[in-house]
């Protein structure tokens, strides 16, 4: 049987809307959740025994894994809404690829949890820091696969603004490398290099043309 091949400006029955609809419920879903693993590390038998004070220690390393992790996801979701604003036309493989993007989207907030609990464990960052890098990679190859031949955007698309995409969605995965590298060598808190991602975006998209 003859394959059908989905032309130029044909969708798959998904429109940008619902994509970007779905997209933007996943990540703010995502999101919500990483709160929960931000909590204080006590039950509540034995909260009412435990100084105010020790609570708020116990739970630094949580609140800044969540503020890392939260500013992750926001820019993973700038880096889509940005993909997408030059996107014109979608195909089945940008189809799935977005979708495995969404499904570790919506995993994050799971490992950047077992990060949490343990903070000092190179393991568990390894673990977060790996999941990331999958995120990133696949980000980095739907833009690939977009631009490629000018595939699914305009055809009068700057290749600068093509080749600045493929930089920016490089940038997680970087700093991802750079973590299980410090995890290998079983240096705790590695994933604290996250933190450096928002001024590194910023720079590369206001200061390198």
């Amino acid at each position: 049987m003859e394959k059908t091949e989905v032309k130029r400006g044909e969708s798959v029955g998904f429109g940008k809307g619902r994509i970007e609809s779905l997209t933007d419920g996943i990540f703010a879903f995502g999101m919500t959740l990483l709160v929960l693993g931000a909590g204080y590390p006590f039950t509540l038998a034995t909260l009412a025994k435990t100084p105010a004070n020790q609570i708020l220690a116990n739970s630094v390393p949580d609140v800044i894994l969540y503020i890392i992790s939260f500013l992750l996801l926001a820019a993973f979701w700038v880096a889509h809404h940005s993909q997408f604003h030059h996107i014109r036309y979608i195909d089945r493989t940008l189809l799935w690829l977005n979708i495995l993007i969404l499904m570790l989207v919506a995993f994050i907030p799971f490992t950047s949890t077992i990060a949490g609990i343990f903070p000092a464990d190179p393991l568990a960052s390894a673990v977060f820091e790996v999941h990331l890098l999958l995120t990133g990679v696949l980000f980095h190859f739907q833009w690939r696969y977009a631009t490629k031949n000018h595939r699914l955007v305009e055809k009068d698309l700057p290749e600068s603004i093509i080749r600045r995409g493929r930089e920016v969605t490089l940038i997680i995965p970087f700093f991802s490398v750079v973590g299980i590298i410090l995890a290998v060598f079983r240096i705790p808190y590695g994933v604290v290099v996250y933190a450096f991602v928002p001024f590194v975006l910023w720079f590369r998209l206001t200061h390198i043309q």
